[in-house]
């Protein structure tokens, strides 16, 4: 039997999952907006210049974005944060004179945590890494559809192709990225309970750290996994060979989740409410080589591994539920 939601829920409550929706809505209405801007001749007028100037002239999305503070620090995502809780935690101190790759884990099925600490002010990241301006990466994708592209660069969002990241780390002091190492392929293994990393062939943010000369940051966010049930979808079995084969055609994966609704509490495509704790590590000095070698790669690559364990270890009983297994590294 289906559980709705009572009708005397407090105001505040029903805000926050406002604010979970319209987040949840930005893509499909975005996605609609444009068939309509390109389909109808109406709209030509707008379409056909807006496209030319996207396509051919704006590069904003390799270079930062368009970051907007009343966008960022909009009431809007506080009461986002207040829908699951989000929480940040930060170990250390950061030097404004440094450039920094924060690397987030775990991916979840679309990295909620790290859209509220590292895209939005909600939980006060400005102030708590002053002098540091940190850019949330996706895929480049998401910045060839109209109006979408707009929507993420404002909240100073950027590309995570290699071009981007390597523009913004040479942009000036302070100048940081934050990229979800696990991409697509690690949300298929996101589910409730579980701690399942893709890392063990990610060397790729080791090597643009070393070639750039930036200080790396391992990220973790307990409960990023919780927010969504999947479906079975173990290695081998029919399911995840067609999402594998899904993914390598598009770059996008397509986990099989499941939510709650609006107004119930059994099934839809919004997050349910669980607390998620996304601690902050202290940063990896890495010296600036602009050829490193393959074991100058893996030497850091073990350092980083090592630092992103410890950080867990230390901080599972704290952040974690009591039913957070350990940390498994793919």
């Amino acid at each position: 039997m289906v559980k709705f939601v009572p009708w005397n829920v407090p105001l505040y409550r029903r805000l926050e999952t406002m604010a979970v929706a319209i987040y949840a809505m930005v893509l499909p209405v975005c996605l609609i907006m444009a068939f309509n801007l390109i389909v109808i001749p109406l709209f030509w007028g707008i379409a056909i210049p807006y496209l030319i100037w996207m396509f051919y002239f704006d590069t904003k999305h390799e270079n930062g974005g368009r970051r907007i503070s009343y966008v960022r620090n909009s009431i809007l995502w506080r009461y986002f944060r207040d829908y699951f809780p989000i929480s940040l935690i930060i170990n250390s101190n950061y030097d404004p004179k440094k450039n920094y790759i924060f690397a987030y884990h775990p991916h979840g099925i679309i990295s909620i945590g790290a859209f509220c600490n590292f895209a939005t002010n909600a939980n006060n990241i400005d102030e708590k890494l002053p002098g540091l301006k940190v850019h949330l990466l996706t895929l480049e994708s998401n910045f060839k559809i109209p109006f979408l592209r707009d929507v993420l660069m404002s909240f100073g969002m950027s590309s995570v192709a290699k071009k981007s990241c390597e523009n913004i780390l040479n942009s000036g002091p302070g100048q940081s990225i934050c990229l979800v190492v696990g991409g697509a392929e690690e949300s298929l293994d996101a589910r409730p309970g579980t701690n399942e990393i893709t890392l063990k062939k990610r060397k790729g943010f080791i090597k643009l750290a070393l070639v750039n000369g930036a200080s790396l940051v391992p990220v973790y966010s307990f409960g990023e996994n919780d927010i969504y049930d999947q479906v079975p979808n173990p290695p081998g079995s029919l399911v995840r060979k067609i999402q594998t084969k899904i993914k390598n055609l598009t770059g996008i994966a397509p986990p099989l989740f499941m939510g709650r609704g609006i107004f119930n509490y059994d099934f839809g495509l919004l997050p349910v409410r669980h607390k998620i704790v996304t601690v902050v590590g202290e940063p990896i000095d890495i010296p600036k080589i602009k050829s490193p070698t393959d074991q100058i790669i893996e030497y850091y690559h073990q350092i980083y591994v090592e630092a992103l364990q410890n950080l867990f270890d230390k901080h599972k009983n704290k952040c974690g539920d009591k039913e957070t297994g350990d940390l498994k590294i793919n």
